[in-house]
C-alpha cells in the first residue's frame, strides 16, 4: 500500500529528530558524528565506567581503534568523570586526524605491576593527532614512589613515540610515577599551555622530557616537580622552549647526555622568556663521565628570569663523576646564556664547568646580572676547561682564568 505524502514527510522528519541530539548524528557502530564533521567516540559507550575503580584501559583502547579507523577526523572524548585505567598503548597509524579529548580526571592504576612497557599511556605511531581538553591526568605515583631508584625506571604518564605533527595542550598532569611527559622518536609536535605538579621530594617526576625529536616547541606551562621541569636530551634537533614557570624542581637542563652509547648528537635548542622560581639548579648542561663522542651545539638560554635559584648558570660535565672517572667525550660548543637575571642562594653562581678531555668551546656570557639572594654571601663564578666570550654587564664578575 502506497504512503500518502504528508505521511512520508512526518516520517522522515521523526527519523531525523530522532538520530540527530544536541548537533551530534547517531552511528550504529557506537560513534556520533557531529553536523560539523568528524566522529565522536565515547568512551563510556564501550563500557567505561566513571567510578574511579574499575580499569577502564580496555574500553579506552575500544574508542582509540574505531576512530583511529574511521575515515575522516574522529574524537575519542573521556567525559567528566573519574576513570581509572592500567597500562594504555594507542597505536597507529590512523586513517585520518585524530583528537583525544580529556574533560574529566584520569586515574592510573595504582598497582606498579599494571605496567610492563615503562609507560602508563602511550601515543605511537601515529600523525595528526591532538590530545587535549582541559581534565587531569593523575599518575597517582605516591603509591610506587617508594621503588624509585631501581633498575627499571617507573612509568611515565604520556609518552609520544613515533609522533609526527602532533599537539598536546590545555592539560593538568599530577603526580606521575616516573616522568610525566616523554615526546621521543618524533617530529614537529607542539606542547603548551600545560600545568604540570608533583611534591618537590618525588624522585624522577621530570616534567617534560624530550629525546631523538626535531622540530618540537614547548611553550607557556606551569610546571613544578621534584626534577627537571624541561629536560632536552640526546638527539634533539630544533628545539624550542619559551614562557615555562619552573619551580620547585632542579630547573631546565640540556642533558644528561651521553650516557648510553648509542646517545647522537643534541643541535639548536633555544630556551627563550622562562621564571625559575625556587629551584635547585637554573638553567644548565649536563654530561655524564665516559661517555660516547658526540656534540651539544647551538643552544641558546635567553631572557630568563631567576628567583632565589641555587646554581643559575651552569655546565657541568662531570655527572657521575664518582663511580666513572673517565673525563666526558661530549663537546659543547657555541652555548649563549644572555640577559639572564634575577637572584642566586649559592654563593657560586655561574660555573663552568667542562671536560678536560674535550673543552667548552664558544662560551658566550652576555648581561649576565645576578645578585645574593638574603643573606648568601657575595657572587663569584668559577670556571675550568671552557673558551669564553663577555659582553655587555657581568655580575658576578666572570672568572679571569678557566684553565
Amino acid at each position: 500500500m502506497a504512503i500518502p505524502a504528508g505521511t512520508r514527510l512526518i516520517l522522515l522528519l521523526g527519523i531525523a529528530c530522532f538520530i540527530t541530539i544536541n548537533g551530534v548524528v547517531a552511528n550504529p557502530l557506537g560513534a556520533r558524528r557531529s553536523l560539523l564533521g568528524g566522529a565522536i567516540f565515547d568512551i563510556t559507550k564501550f563500557e567505561a565506567k566513571a567510578d574511579g575503580i574499575t580499569d577502564n584501559a580496555i574500553p579506552i583502547i575500544r574508542a582509540w581503534k574505531a576512530a583511529c579507523e574511521s575515515r575522516g577526523a574522529a574524537k575519542v572524548v573521556i567525559p567528566r568523570g573519574n576513570f581509572m585505567a592500567g597500562e594504555i598503548v594507542l597505536g597507529g597509524p590512523c586513517v585520518g586526524q585524530t583528537t583525544v579529548e580529556i574533560q574529566g580526571t584520569l586515574l592510573a592504576n595504582p598497582d606498579p605491576s599494571a605496567y610492563t612497557g615503562g609507560s602508563w599511556i602511550m601515543l605511537q605511531r601515529v600523525d595528526n593527532v591532538v590530545v587535549t581538553g582541559g581534565g587531569t591526568i593523575n599518575g597517582q605515583g605516591k603509591n610506587v614512589w617508594q621503588y624509585a631508584g631501581g633498575d627499571s625506571p617507573l612509568s611515565v604518564s604520556l609518552v609520544f613515540q613515533t609522533v609526527g605533527n602532533g599537539k598536546l595542550h590545555n592539560l593538568r598532569f599530577v603526580d606521575s610515577m616516573g616522568f610525566h611527559i616523554k615526546v621521543t622518536d618524533s617530529h614537529d609536535v607542539i606542547v603548551q599551555q600545560l600545568t604540570i605538579t608533583a611534591p618537590a621530594n618525588s624522585p624522577n617526576t621530570d616534567g617534560i622530557h624530550l629525546s631523538s625529536s626535531k622540530n618540537v616547541k614547548i611553550t607557556d606551562c606551569v610546571i613544578g616537580t621534584g626534577d627537571d621541569c624541561v629536560s632536552i636530551g640526546h638527539g634533539t634537533l630544533n628545539t624550542a622552549v619559551a614562557r615555562i614557570t619552573c619551580g620547585p624542581g632542579h630547573g631546565i637542563s640540556i642533558g644528561s647526555l651521553g650516557k648510553r652509547e648509542d646517545e647522537t648528537d643534541l643541535k639548536g635548542v633555544s630556551i627563550t622568556n622562562c621564571t625559575l622560581i625556587g629551584t635547585t639548579n637554573g638553567v644548565r648542561i649536563k654530561t655524564y663521565h665516559d661517555s660516547p663522542q658526540m656534540t651539544a651545539s647551538d643552544i641558546v638560554f635567553q631572557d630568563i628570569k631567576m628567583i632565589d635559584v641555587k646554581n643559575p648558570i651552569m655546565i657541568d660535565q662531570h655527572y657521575n663523576s664518582k663511580s666513572k672517572p673517565v673525563q666526558s667525550k661530549v663537546k659543547i660548543r657555541n652555548a649563549r646564556f644572555i640577559n639572564i637575571k634575577g637572584s642566586s642562594i649559592s654563593p657560586v653562581a655561574v660555573t663552568l664547568n667542562c671536560s678536560s678531555a674535550v673543552p667548552c668551546e664558544g662560551i658566550q656570557l652576555e648581561n649576565i646580572d645576578l645578585v645574593p639572594s638574603g643573606k648568601t654571601g657575595p657572587l663569584t663564578s668559577a670556571c675550568s676547561h671552557a673558551k669564553f666570550l663577555l659582553k655587555g654587564i657581568q655580575k658576578p664578575a666572570a672568572p679571569i682564568k678557566c684553565a
